[in-house]
């Protein structure tokens, strides 16, 4: 049976899986933690961590400022939105001492709020376009019948952003936003985002649905569709990539586009939504943006641009999986080296050992996750076989009685373009064994660091995970 997300992210150590055994306990994990919240283990803590970090620089570099905002708020704050009155259905409300309050939905209001906050306090300093940035973790109710591994989730996190513009920039914020989502997937995600694979869905409301199903005014919504096409139109001629219209499927607040990457499987053709841009009108309204606005800045209009790269972290991790077959970028990938230390039974195991361990620690010293594998040369094509059939260590290094005679290690790093293992061959230093081998994780990070400015490093000895 073909392997699927579920199983590559089980086999990566990045989720737990709901429906294995608690040992002693003799129940399911799901049993305890509830249906569509994943629980992520250890070497999904290593995955979240690094991926926030760079979300958090990126976003920092290209001027967002970054954000955490609470799990829960009252319930006056989503009433305020209009999430109460459109969204009611898909929200988790509860009391406390009588008190109304949500969990967290959307990072929206909360954002809105903190805009309003700066802007009391510093007034026109705060300069527009305004971009504010959350990893935001979010609930919302989905019928368990629709529940499906990281695909479906009741509890996820958002790369969410918040653009707060004055009409004159909006056409540029929304273009600015594919042209971050395109460089974050193809030096992140090693994905290409051209015309031949994908194209951009824009999501329009039905003009005989507007005060029902839409809030606003026909006015505010041709207003909003035109300069969102406007945009498409600037993607679609730059890069060649077609965009559609999908009259009825905008959010009720506003037009949105969603960028579409096609995925080929045999003569299947699939599609995967990479991320999306939600324009609005209706908050700035709600919130009394504009009369804030007019007031400190004399403009007329203001428009909020809701917008994910990624979307849900959860989803985009699944759909990921099993588009490269569980491998994930070596920056990303819970154990990054695994060193297979081959021994004959003679002497020179002791020495083969002990270099296998120095260039372990010295990796972790450097901030990367390694580990090492002890094999017989009787049962190397077995441990070779069980490393390379897994998906789980991003490199393999190769350290025998033949490479400490000749001075050099064989690599095998995973090359996401060529999806599969090359072999490279390293020098082996007599004072610094591991320097070549740093020097290749070093490569292996570069466009992170062309990125964000440096690579996120999280060292961890992932040696029980071999």
């Amino acid at each position: 049976m073909e392997k699927n997300h579920i199983d590559f992210a089980y086999e990566q150590d990045l989720i737990v899986r709901p429906d294995s055994r608690v040992p002693i306990l003799d129940r399911e994990f799901g049993h305890y933690t509830g249906a569509g919240v994943p629980l992520f283990s250890i070497g999904g803590g290593y995955y979240r961590y690094t991926l926030i970090d760079i979300l958090a620089r990126f976003h920092a570099r290209r001027g967002y400022h970054i954000v955490e905002t609470p799990i829960i708020a009252s319930s006056s704050l989503y009433k305020l939105s209009g999430h109460l009155d459109f969204y009611r259905q898909n929200m988790y409300l509860f009391k406390i001492e009588d008190h109304d309050f949500a969990i967290k939905p959307m990072n929206c209001p909360y954002h809105i709020l903190l805009f309003m906050h700066e802007l009391a306090r510093h007034r026109n300093k705060v300069r527009l376009p305004f971009k504010i940035f959350e990893a935001g973790r979010v609930h919302r109710y989905e019928p368990s019948g629709s529940l499906y591994g990281l695909l479906r989730v009741r509890g996820f996190t958002q790369d969410d952003a918040h653009i707060i513009t004055p009409e004159e920039n909006a056409v540029e914020s929304v273009y600015n936003v594919f042209e971050e989502m395109r460089e974050l997937m193809e030096k992140l995600f090693h994905l290409n985002v051209s015309g031949e694979t994908v194209y951009l869905r824009l999501s329009l409301s039905d003009r005989e649905l507007i005060g029902k199903d839409f809030m606003g005014s026909h006015e505010e919504w041709s207003k909003s569709e035109n300069i969102l096409e406007q945009a498409a139109k600037m993607i679609s001629e730059k890069y060649n990539i077609a965009y559609y219209k999908e009259k009825g499927e905008a959010a009720f607040y506003g037009p949105k586009i969603d960028i579409v990457m096609k995925i080929r499987e045999g003569e299947a053709e699939k599609e995967w939504q990479l991320g999306t841009i939600q324009f609005d009108f209706n908050l700035p309204r709600r919130f009394r943006l504009y009369d804030l606005v007019k007031e400190v800045y004399g403009y007329d209009t203001l428009f909020i641009i809701h917008r994910a790269l990624m979307g849900s972290l959860e989803r985009f991790l699944g759909v990921y999986l099993d588009y490269y077959k569980g491998r994930l970028p070596f920056i990303l990938a819970p154990v990054q080296f695994a060193i297979l230390a081959i021994r004959k039974g003679t002497d020179i195991d002791a020495e083969i050992e002990s270099l296998a361990y120095r260039i372990k620690q010295e990796l972790i010293d450097e901030g990367f996750r390694a580990g090492v594998v002890l094999a017989s040369k009787t049962g190397l094509s077995k441990e070779v076989r069980r490393l390379e059939s897994t998906v789980k260590p991003s490199v393999l290094v190769y350290l025998g009685e033949k490479e400490i005679q000749t001075k050099t290690l064989m690599a095998r790093p995973y090359i996401h373009s060529e999806r599969k293992r090359s072999s490279i061959k390293i020098p082996l230093d007599q004072e610094y064994p591991a320097k070549h081998v740093i020097e290749l994780g070093n490569k292996l990070e570069s466009a992170v660091r062309e990125l964000v400015g440096y690579a996120p490093r999280i060292p961890g000895d992932m040696e029980y995970m071999l």
